[in-house]
């Protein structure tokens, strides 16, 4: 409206424009105070897009870490058991040799009298490979618990 408009309109026109403005004002400011809620609320979305994609990153990292010691674990125990097993072998070689240098059961053979004592020595040589693999099995077995905990 202009200026010629507007003096032409008696005062109860002008308030009631004045009032019709008013409410406009107060819709207005309320529509950009919820536009202001659901922006802060899209912002605090976006943020925690970020921390949770941070936090992927992180338990990703952790679970490598994890794999990486789990190979570690494996290897070692891998080496310990070759190891084991190495030592295992010399222990019956030393074992041969201390008999007498040949395998007791050609020498039971050759000599009957013989037959009973080398059948006990072979069954002591069994038992104390079983007692040895038995010990390797309760240290790994130990280890492990150890890694766990």
């Amino acid at each position: 409206m202009t200026d010629k408009e507007f003096r032409k309109l008696s005062r109860s026109e002008l308030l009631e424009l004045m009032l019709a403005q008013s409410r406009e004002i107060d819709r207005l400011q309320a529509e950009l105070e919820e536009t202001r809620e659901a922006l802060q609320e899209r912002n605090l979305k976006i943020e925690a897009c970020g921390s949770i994609a941070e936090a992927a990153a992180e338990v990703n990292s952790l679970f490598h870490a994890a794999q990486k010691a789990a190979d570690m674990y494996l290897l070692n125990v891998q080496r310990i058991c070759a190891e084991k097993a190495e030592e295992a072998g010399k222990t019956e070689e030393w074992q041969r040799v201390l008999r007498g240098g040949a395998d007791p059961v050609k020498k039971a053979a050759e000599d009957p009298d013989r037959a009973k004592e080398a059948a006990e020595t072979e069954e002591t040589a069994e038992t104390e490979e079983a007692a040895e693999t038995e010990e390797a099995a309760e240290d790994e077995e130990a280890a492990d618990e150890k890694q766990d905990s």
